[in-house]
């Protein structure tokens, strides 16, 4: 596992995300290697994400979308891309379904 995704998963766990699934896409997707979705209970907790998550891996010149919304962001970081939905949009859109085929990590694996 890459020392990154290891310090994505604990600066998300450190903010009491819910529901945390790591999703591997190594030899699958040429684009990047890991698909990580974490549930926030309120749009504050979303948002706390972006610091949380850019403490956690500086070097990264990270792209955000969704910020002005504070219901789902969704962070580039070349290899791993992270999704920090409020509860109620990760029940809507069930992102989750779409990655059933993929080997799924737990944090505590890391």
């Amino acid at each position: 596992m890459s020392e990154m995704l290891k310090r994505v998963a604990n600066a998300i766990d450190n903010l009491k995300l819910k529901d945390i699934a790591i999703y591997d896409f190594r030899g699958f997707s040429p684009l990047f290697d890991y698909m990580v979705i974490a549930s926030a209970t309120s749009e504050r907790q979303v948002l706390a994400a972006i610091n949380h998550i850019g403490q956690a891996v500086p070097e990264v010149n990270s792209k955000i979308e969704g910020a002005s919304e504070g219901r789902w962001l969704l962070f580039d970081l070349g290899d791993i891309i992270v999704n920090v939905m409020h509860t109620e949009e990760r029940e809507y859109y069930q992102l989750d379904k779409l990655f059933i085929q993929r080997n799924r990590i737990l944090p505590e694996d890391l």
